[in-house]
């Protein structure tokens, strides 16, 4: 009897988890309210504005069923893997059309209209849709876009300055702890180079920033201003070193500096792209 009975309650308990998972494994898009405070970052939506007031009704029909517009940040957000929506897949949909009234999404938010009601839409003749937009003759991608993608090559420039800066400081610690001249010799091509590459991360940065459409709030802004202020620093210390294989502390005080800017500006860089 005290075996069925723990075989019935272990059934239960497997009956209960099983819907907890599948209850978290369709949570709706905007769920928390962080999700709708990333909306409104990335759309720039004022707290008085009709989708802030219609919140729900931004991506439900009737809660939990989703719109047009709630089912494509969901398709996008499953694609990408990530558990909360981010800048970059709020933007993924700006283009779309989800509710084939005409307007974009992004032409809908700015105008203050459900993008996931073709009865809400803005006031007027439709826009022409912009690149990217589904119409029935697919997607047209502009002459820029086909040259060079939104992310403007950042991603792989950004790497080279990383890498390069922060093993050079190890060595160049190591250097001056052992007092090696050939790991300070390696660590200055390091530092020169690492230097060199950051100042062309920084303008593909901020094409690719002004292109993707990241505002400069939040973690964009943290991010550009550690990136610049890294990129003097990695500047300043390589014109410091030129002068010769310095071991004084405010050289050693500008190294540990720099390290620690570079570190933290791909730190915001990666929540930037990939969220917390």
């Amino acid at each position: 009897m005290r075996i069925a009975l723990g075989m019935q309650r272990k059934t239960a308990m497997r009956v209960a988890l099983s819907l907890l998972v599948i209850a978290f494994s369709t949570a709706s898009v905007f769920a928390t309210p962080e999700d709708m405070e990333k909306f409104h970052e990335v759309t720039r939506m004022k707290e008085s504005s009709r989708i802030s007031q219609d919140s729900c009704m931004t991506c439900h029909t009737e809660p939990p069923e989703h719109n047009s517009f709630g089912k494509d940040l969901k398709l996008n957000l499953r694609a990408s893997q990530k558990s909360r929506l981010d800048s970059l897949i709020i933007q993924s949909v700006a283009s779309k059309d989800s509710d084939n009234d005409g307007w974009t999404n992004g032409q809908e938010w700015k105008a203050d209209t459900l993008p996931g009601d073709p009865k809400s839409h803005p006031e007027g003749v439709p826009a022409k849709l912009e690149d990217g937009a589904k119409n029935e003759s697919g997607p047209t991608v502009g002459m820029v876009d086909q040259l060079l993608p939104k992310h403007s090559m950042h991603p792989l420039v950004i790497h080279f300055p990383i890498a390069l800066f922060l093993f050079g400081a190890v060595l160049e610690l190591v250097g001056i702890r052992k007092r090696s001249d050939d790991l300070r010799k390696s660590a200055w091509l390091c530092l020169l180079f690492g230097a060199i590459s950051a100042w062309f991360a920084v303008p593909t940065g901020l094409l690719a920033f002004f292109r993707v459409g990241f505002s400069w709030t939040g973690y964009a802004l943290i991010h550009f201003f550690l990136a610049t202020i890294s990129t003097l620093l990695m500047t300043g210390l390589v014109l410091f070193r030129r002068r010769g294989a310095h071991t004084s502390i405010s050289y050693i005080a500008l190294l540990i500096a720099a390290t620690a800017a570079v570190a933290s500006a791909g730190h915001f860089g990666g929540l930037l792209v990939y969220g917390n």
